[in-house]
Formats: structure tokens, sequence, C-alpha cells
């Protein structure tokens, strides 16, 4: 069935309560539309007023001796709303009423109007609960594509905004809308999204995992390689410098591509403070990744195989300390660095007031009762909490938890190998992420590039003045990005 035609929608529908299919007699010469439309998704208001007034109550509508007269009165101004298009595909009206439209039927036209009136029961825009930042704006994405477009829209004020439709789901179509600005990103890499969008071939798209696994190049590694944001102002940044977002219909956040690890240690924060302040602060991001990839690793490998590295006191007060546990070194990192993962996941699934307060309670009560009853020894408790506390800085959960499974796999081979073993494994992660290509960008970028500029943003934060030109990488053709600054 290829036409559009009332009596073919009720039959599609009849077991469907939401969905109304409604004759509606327009006048005296036996006019008849059909109204198509989801019960719970239009603007009752806006309903009654720009389509069920307009065809009751306008007079020239009442003289229109022919449907087609009739479609051509409303879509030239009789329509008293502005959103209003003419259909004759039935596949893209069933995919506009069910997302929230409504149509008017002409049956012996087979054709359609359609008008946008759509309603969606939201949230107000909040204060971003992942991204916090005392100076700088409030404002997060919430559910609605639409809203979250207009808040990308109100920060660029640019006619080469673009803000391009797509769909995937063959049976939830959920709406979803790449932006970039023309001028400034590289359309290669646009083109090569909009492509893997298109080639999403699932029934549903039922969580952010599922976009995500479609567009990172490399599916099996730890690291993210997708950057996602709840903010509006992050997302507008990005876009300056030549990336490109993703915003999809009841996700609260953007995706940005393409992605490298340094913007993953960057926050919001960097920004809206003075230049030393972030620097800073990334510069402690930066340290505190280290310590927690690699200081349980270092523990192990230090008492287990290679104690003398040690100085002579903390190697005997460690040794004083694991005299009556029964259990070696090896064994109480990986049993703590096993608990604490179980305190974190338990800390996520119970309610909010409940999960904190059974996290720190979990945390004091097992590890004081693991000590006293000598399962572990206090300076175990110490390198795992150091550890775990350094991993909860990162500004990105997706970096934070590829992190914390990394730490975890160095921790193994430091426990069969000692030093070697852990040397393996830095060797093999490096290795790993310095082979990384996202979207033609080197995922270490800026660290292995060649261009000085590159660098004036990612362990330390330069002042504003200093950032003349994009990555050639991610923006080939539009370089300059503000004029070169001078000293005053």
């Amino acid at each position: 069935m290829n036409r559009i035609s009332s009596e073919w929608i009720r039959k599609l529908f009849e077991k469907s309560s939401d969905v109304v299919v409604r004759s509606i007699k327009i006048n005296q010469n036996n006019l008849t539309v059909h109204l198509f439309c989801v019960d719970g998704l239009i603007n009752q208001s806006l309903f009654d007023e720009a389509i069920f007034r307009s065809l009751k109550f306008d007079p020239y509508l009442s003289n229109c001796k022919t449907e087609r007269e009739m479609m051509d009165y409303l879509l030239d101004g009789g329509a008293y709303h502005v959103f209003t298009i003419e259909e004759t595909d039935y596949k893209l009206l069933l995919k506009y009423v069910l997302s929230g439209m409504v149509a008017l039927i002409f049956d012996s036209e087979e054709k359609a109007i359609v008008y946008d009136i759509r309603m969606f029961e939201k949230r107000s825009i909040q204060e971003p609960s992942e991204e916090n930042v005392i100076k700088g704006s409030k404002e997060s994405f919430i559910e609605v594509m639409r809203m979250n477009t207009a808040l990308i829209r109100r920060r660029i004020r640019s006619e080469h905004l673009v803000i391009e439709a797509l769909s995937a789901g063959r049976i939830s179509k959920t709406d979803m809308a790449l932006v970039y600005i023309s001028n400034v990103a590289d359309l290669n890499t646009v083109n090569k999204i909009r492509e893997l969008i298109k080639s999403i071939d699932i029934d549903n798209i039922a969580s952010p995992a599922f976009i995500e696994e479609y567009l990172i190049p490399n599916k099996h590694s730890l690291f993210p390689q997708i950057m996602y944001t709840q903010r509006p102002d992050r997302v507008a940044a990005n876009l300056s410098d030549g990336r490109v977002a993703l915003v999809v219909d009841g996700i609260p956040f953007a995706y940005l591509l393409p992605c490298q690890l340094p913007m993953l240690m960057q926050s919001p924060d960097d920004y809206a403070n003075h230049f030393f302040i972030g620097s800073s602060l990334r510069i402690i991001r930066y340290i505190s990744m280290i310590i927690t990839l690699f200081l349980p690793a270092f523990y192990i490998a230090a008492t287990t195989y290679q104690s003398q590295m040690l100085p002579v006191q903390l190697a005997l007060s460690t040794q004083a300390a694991k005299q009556n546990v029964p259990f070696s070194s090896a064994s109480e990192v990986i049993g703590l660095l096993i608990s604490f993962e179980i305190l974190i996941e338990a800390g996520l699934r119970l309610p909010k007031a409940v999960g904190t307060a059974m996290s720190i309670l979990g945390g004091l009560v097992v590890g004081q009762s693991a000590v006293a009853a000598n399962l572990v020894s206090p300076a175990v408790v110490v390198i795992v909490s150091l550890a775990g506390i350094s991993g909860f800085i990162m500004p990105n959960q997706d970096l934070s938890s590829g992190i914390r499974l990394s730490r975890f796999l160095l921790s193994v081979l430091a426990a069969l190998s000692g030093f070697f073993g852990l040397a393996i494994g830095l060797i093999l992660l490096i290795n790993h992420l310095c082979s990384r290509n996202n979207y033609n960008t080197a995922y270490m970028s800026p660290f292995v590039d060649v261009e000085e500029r590159n660098i004036k943003d990612t362990l330390l934060r330069f002042p504003i003045k200093y950032f003349t030109k994009r990555p050639n990488d991610i923006a080939p053709v539009n370089k300059v990005k503000q004029s070169e600054g001078k000293d005053g």
C-alpha cells in the first residue's frame, strides 16, 4: 500500500487506542477531510486554534468545491499555523504523525497536509549534574532534541551553522541532528559520520551505547573515542574548533567528534578560571591519572618481587604490617580493587540518599573491619583508597571507567611478573593509545603532533590570546581562529 488513504490508516491502527483517525465534514458540498494524530503528543490548545477553528469557521473553506481547492487555500496561507507542509509519501506521513504532528488526509487527492504542533512533556533546563562549573553557564541539555539544537543555535548565530536532520532505528525511527559549521568543519569527516548513521540497521536505539558502537572506529578499545557533554557552551566551543556534534532525541547530552584523549582530560573550569589555575588543575589530573593507573601495580611489584627498591623504613613497616595477614600483596590489592568496584556499583544502584550513606559506611566499616581481622594490611587500604580517589578526578566518566579497568589489568601483570610485567603493560598501553586513529586524527593528538601551536591547550592551558589557529587535522581549510594576540 503506497498511497495515502484514511481507510488504510484506520485499518493499520485499529487496535491502537491512542491513534485518532476522525472524519470532519467541512461544508454543505459534502467535502470531508480526515484528521490523523496521536493523542498525548499534540498541543491541544494549538490544535483547536490553528486547525479545528479554521476548518469549521473559515468562510472561504465553506465555499470550496474540491479537495484540491481546499488544499491550495490552506497551503497558501489559510492554515493558521506557519509550520504546514504537503505530504505525498505515506512513510514520511507515518513518521511525522507518530512523532507528534497532526495530518489532514484528503482521500481523493491521496495527499495530506501536516501541521507541526508537537507537544512533549519535558523537564526544565537545569544545571549540569556531571559538569558543574562555578563561573559559567548553568544550562544543560534535556531529552527533547529540538530544544537542545535551539540551545546550540542560541550560542552560534551564524548562517554557516548546519543542523541536519537524520534518523535511525527501523522501529523507533529515533530523530537525530548532525550539527557542524560548514565553513570550518572538515566535510569529509561530516560525510563519514553521516554515512555511519545511515548504516545503523537496528530496530531500536535503546541506549547511548547503541549509537556509540556504530560511530567509534575501534570497538575493542577500553578508552572512549567519542566525547559526550551536557553543556551547550562546550558544544559551541568545539563546533567553533571544527568538530562535529550529534544530538539525539531522548538523550540529554550531545556527542562530539573527532575525540582525542586531551579533550577528555579537560574541564569547563579550566577556561572559567585564570590560566595559571586552569593549568594547575590539569597537571593535577594528569598526575592523578598516573597514580590511579600505576600505584597498585607498583606496590604489588615492589613488595612481591623487588622489595629492595623501597626505602628501608618503608620496607620494614610494610613487612611488619603484613606479618599477621595470610594473603599475598597481590591478593590483597586485587581483592580490594574488586571490593572497591562492588561498592561503586552498589552505590549507583541504590536510591541516591541510601547509596551515598552506604558507600561511606561500607568503605569505613568494611575497610576497618578487614584491617582489624588481619585480612588486609593498612598499607594496602591506603594504596587502593588513594588510587580510587585519584580515578574520580577524571572529568569524563567513560575515561574513568577505562582507566579503572586498565589499572586492574596492570595489577594482574605486576602480580605475574613484577616490574617486568608492569613494563610490558605500560608498553602495550602506550602503543595502543598512540596507534589509535579517530576520523583521520591521532587519538593522542596533539602530544604526537609536530606543530607547536597545538600543544598550547593540552597539559597546560595557555592564555586565550595564543589560541589563534585551529588544528590542521580537524579544520584543514579554515585554520584561523582569531587574530594574533599582542601583549598589552
